[in-house]
């Protein structure tokens, strides 16, 4: 369970966060919701520990974020955000790869190739598991960082604005596979059949 303690967050003289309390429970979708700007991106960040509260205390699994050691952290909780930088001399392969790197600091060994094929299958980007990421359309990169948090192996996943750059027809699509992620594979908790 991610436990959410009086988490307060400012920037400059704008409160952002103010005293929030929740829990998020294990398995299924959670999801966060407000008009632009009300703070969804920042609670997601402070949960993940890319950003540092000005008061309260976000747990995973009775872990207190700030004090869990970043290895751990990372085993636990997978974050993608709204905003993300690509290199586009990497191969979608590569990529989804990085989502190991808690376990295998960057040396794939089997086990770890064969959760990138299952998660690369899982989002239906096998084809282009060789094609660099600057040759990909906007929606087909977006899937390839779902893969590769979904390949981190965390039991709970935090995805913001997981639909960007999809047109209608493939959100829809990006949405049955999240479901399909949540039903079969615990999402927040994503496990892999051996």
């Amino acid at each position: 369970m991610i436990e959410i303690s009086k988490i307060s967050k400012r920037y400059q003289d704008t409160t952002v966060l103010d005293n929030i309390t929740t829990t998020i429970q294990r398995g299924g979708i959670t999801s966060i919701i407000g008009p632009n700007g009300a703070g969804k991106s920042t609670l997601l960040s402070v949960i993940g520990r890319l950003l540092m509260p000005e008061s309260g205390m976000v747990s995973v699994n009775g872990m207190d974020v700030a004090a869990t050691e970043s290895d751990v952290l990372a085993k636990n909780l997978s974050i993608l955000r709204q905003e993300n930088q690509f290199v586009s001399r990497l191969t979608v392969e590569e990529l989804v790869g990085f989502g190991r790197y808690p376990y295998s600091k960057g040396r794939l060994t089997l086990e770890d190739k064969k959760v990138i094929d299952e998660s690369l299958d899982f989002l239906n980007l096998t084809e282009f598991r060789h094609r660099y990421l600057d040759e990909l359309s906007g929606g087909q990169r977006q899937r390839t960082y779902v893969a590769m948090v979904l390949c981190q192996d965390t039991e709970y996943v935090m995805l913001d604005e997981p639909l960007n750059n999809l047109d209608m027809k493939h959100a829809v699509i990006m949405m049955k596979l999240l479901r399909k992620a949540a039903d079969e594979l615990g999402k927040n908790h994503y496990h892999r059949h051996s």
